[in-house]
């Protein structure tokens, strides 16, 4: 049984240990939480089996980020969670989450078995957070 978990786990690993797409800019796997990202950031998927993906992303503070799917391909669903909200994310939007809180960011391959790595990238933006309606 810790044998098949073993080849699972070491299976998910390589799909996901490829190049980012992105001129350089820091990667994560959704597997690991993820703690005061920098102002850009992507996030790895392997989304080549069906089912939920989540990736638990704690910002240093209040900010106004950019959200984005990238590639092009708006197959793949992506929505965002926090305590009271659940937020459909069609191909971007632009969130204001909380510092110090934990959110949920959820991949999944909405049944498309061609469908292996999904990236998605998180840009800081220059918006007073005081200011920015709604907040997440």
């Amino acid at each position: 049984m810790s044998i098949i978990m073993l080849s699972t786990l070491t299976l998910l690993n390589i799909d996901c240990k490829t190049p980012d797409p992105g001129p350089g800019y820091p990667t994560y796997n959704y597997i690991d939480p993820i703690v005061n990202p920098p102002d850009i950031f992507q996030v790895l998927y392997n989304i080549s089996f069906p089912g939920d993906r989540f990736a638990q992303i704690t910002f240093d503070s209040n900010a106004v980020w950019y959200v984005q799917k990238v590639g092009g391909d708006s197959r793949p669903m992506l929505w965002a969670v926090n305590d009271t909200t659940q937020l459909v994310i069609p191909n971007a939007d632009t969130l204001g989450p909380e510092g110090g809180i934990t959110y949920v960011f959820a991949a999944n391959n909405n049944n498309y078995e061609e469908l292996s790595n999904f990236f998605v990238q998180f840009n800081k933006l220059e918006i007073d957070y005081d200011g920015f309606e709604p907040k997440f």
